[in-house]
């Protein structure tokens, strides 16, 4: 995506690196782990997560890089061109994987062939938050519903960016319900909220993590979870599903990925390292602190869910794509 609403993408030139712990390859130098987002954004803490426990399962120092710009795609490009491909493997996301392809016209890699799937990290339920004091007797989903259907075009939704999972979410509920909303995309899920915050704009979809504290401090409503299942976190809020919306199931996800031609062997590795984690309490924690849900899935799993994830997200970012030529 241009932008992931958990991030906030602040340019394509800044690099970071730092030692993290001990990786998979047999070098005195490590091993590279390319995080395509700013360093402190919440991909970046995101995928540093679990890494002092992947290098202490394989044995090795892991080295991150961050490489932030287009979406995601300047780190994984980076990633595919490394020249010692046994010594780098990137941290994706459902933009990078099955987003982008279908909003860059310039990108260079295909992230179906030329990346190999090691392992999912979490997946990110979103939330819809409603400002009750921005439309008049707009106080719930089923009022909002009714003021659309007679104000089409007129109720506005915010989002972190063109083609990010907020802007995805949003276009998703117009799609489902058939309502018709105007989009506002924003410079980051904390520029969108404060729209929201103020009443300037009515609703927004989005990360647990940006739109969860802004409910406790009783600032906005819970409309709805966007998962098929009311999450444990706070099974108080129902679903969208609940409310009416049919099939809506949305999470923004993440992972990591091996650039195509290493050996299978090390794909084995990195994915046992991953999958071992599952059962670890401490990093499932800090995981969940951050408003995601631990997964750890293996290889072959994770392939698996990318496949089943692809159709979804295809004809949400098409449909934006379209809107945006």
């Amino acid at each position: 995506m241009k932008r992931r609403t958990l991030l906030n993408v602040m340019g394509a030139g800044l690099l970071t690196t730092s030692l993290v712990g001990r990786a998979f390859a047999q070098t005195e130098k490590g091993v590279k782990l390319v995080i395509p987002f700013p360093p402190g954004g919440g991909g970046d803490v995101l995928g540093r997560s679990p890494v002092d426990r992947i290098s202490a399962n394989l044995k090795q120092d892991i080295y991150v890089l961050n490489r932030p710009g287009a979406g995601g795609n300047l780190g994984i490009t980076q990633l595919i061109e490394e020249r010692n491909k046994e010594r780098a493997f990137g941290y994706v996301t459902n933009g990078i994987m099955c987003v982008n392809k279908y909003l860059y016209s310039n990108m260079k890699f295909d992230p179906q062939t030329d990346l190999i799937p090691a392992g999912q990290l979490s997946r990110v339920p979103l939330m819809m938050v409603l400002n009750t004091k921005a439309i008049k007797g707009v106080t719930d989903f089923d009022s909002l519903v009714k003021y659309t259907q007679n104000h089409p075009g007129e109720v506005f939704f915010a989002s972190s960016g063109v083609g990010t999972t907020s802007h995805l979410a949003g276009e998703f509920l117009a799609q489902q319900t058939g309502l018709k909303f105007t989009h506002v995309p924003h410079a980051g899920g904390a520029a969108a909220m404060i729209e929201v915050l103020a009443g300037r704009i009515p609703f927004m979809i989005d990360v647990m993590a940006n739109a969860l504290p802004h409910v406790r401090k009783g600032s906005l409503k819970a409309v709805g979870v966007s998962t098929s299942g009311r999450l444990s976190t706070v099974p108080e809020v129902t679903t969208l599903q609940e409310l009416g919306v049919k099939d809506y199931d949305l999470c923004a996800w993440d992972g990591y990925v091996l650039p195509k031609g290493v050996q299978e062997s090390s794909v084995q590795r990195l994915s046992t390292a991953i999958h071992n984690i599952r059962d670890d309490a401490t990093v499932r924690e800090r995981i969940l602190k951050m408003g995601a849900e631990p997964v750890f899935s293996d290889s072959v799993q994770f392939k698996e869910f990318i496949a089943s994830e692809s159709e979804k997200w295809k004809v949400l970012a098409q449909s934006i794509a379209k809107q945006n030529k």
